[in-house]
């Protein structure tokens, strides 16, 4: 037996289709299998005027599958995947995270006159940055290379950018195809990086090449194997992934330009870089003498514009 509908039917019939499964509940009942073969809205298998309606137009002897209970809302065709809303609200947070510390570090001339009140704030919130980071092996990540200008650092001189009663600019410049790197200091100068024309620089060259995880003061118990963070029986843990041992060469101080001296440092003299934090325009490295939290300067930097 067949039947027949005239157009004004048909067109009763999709208008009563549209308002009908705008009607849908959240938690509403379709089915599954026959939402997969037809072009209609799997939610509107949910709703009983509809279920009647489409039955009409199948084959003769033709019925709807079972339906089985899910959860789903209409909503849900037009919401993101859920990796980029935690993506999106990490990025929100670290957003303002970089907000506050920035509040921070007013008044504080780049960590060297911080008021002993500030710090543990100043801490709490970098420590806070660090969490947010989304990076199994920053250490690795191309981003690292080139120049970054220190914001804050608890280090002292001359790390922070000081030398003696003057105070600059502290900078880093890295070379990842060269495995170099180069610490400046800049007094007077000027610019978006204020290392422009300055009257008096001080710079130190470096190697660096990744951490194997021994520490870097001396052997373990006097039986001459080195230790290691994780302990000397083991060595599965990729310690280059996030830290670089960074050896130096020399540092050379320089007045309008013109090189006054040049010191060689004693061969073996190494830091550990941890880099903790790293994005496009800012990045947080602890950096110590032997690979020890204890022992560890922590350094907030953006990244340079030269």
């Amino acid at each position: 037996m067949t039947t027949r509908f005239s157009i004004t039917g048909a067109l009763i019939l999709v208008a009563a289709i549209g308002v009908s499964s705008a009607f849908t509940t959240p938690n509403a009942l379709y089915s599954r299998n026959f939402a997969q073969t037809t072009p209609f809205p799997r939610h509107a298998f949910a709703n009983p005027t509809f279920s009647r309606n489409i039955s009409l137009i199948l084959p003769s002897g033709t019925h709807p599958p079972k339906t089985r209970i899910y959860s789903f809302s209409p909503f849900d065709w037009f919401a993101p995947p859920k990796e980029s809303v935690d993506a999106k609200t990490n990025d929100e947070e670290i957003q303002n995270v970089k907000a506050q510390i920035e509040d921070a570090l007013v008044n504080t001339d780049r960590g060297r006159s911080t008021p002993p009140t500030q710090k543990p704030l100043i801490h709490t919130l970098l420590a806070r940055l660090e969490s947010l980071s989304p990076l199994a092996e920053p250490a690795r990540d191309p981003r690292m290379g080139g120049s970054w200008i220190v914001l804050y650092t608890d280090a002292p001189p001359p790390s922070n950018g000081q030398l003696g009663f003057l105070k600059g600019i502290a900078k880093q410049v890295i070379d990842l195809e060269g495995g170099r790197y180069k610490n400046e200091l800049y007094i007077g100068g000027k610019g978006g990086d204020e290392d422009e024309g300055a009257w008096l620089t001080a710079v130190l060259d470096a190697d660096w090449k990744e951490w194997d995880g021994m520490y870097l003061d001396g052997d373990d118990d006097g039986d001459g194997v080195m230790e290691s963070v994780s302990g000397s029986g083991r060595n599965d843990i990729d310690y280059g992934a996030t830290t670089w041992k960074v050896t130096f060469e020399s540092l050379t101080l320089s007045l309008f330009r013109v090189p006054l001296f040049t010191q060689k440092f004693k061969e073996g003299t190494s830091r550990t870089w941890k880099m903790t934090y790293l994005d496009d325009e800012t990045r947080i490295v602890r950096a110590g003498k032997t690979g020890r939290d204890e022992d560890d300067w922590i350094f907030y930097m953006r990244r340079g514009i030269s």
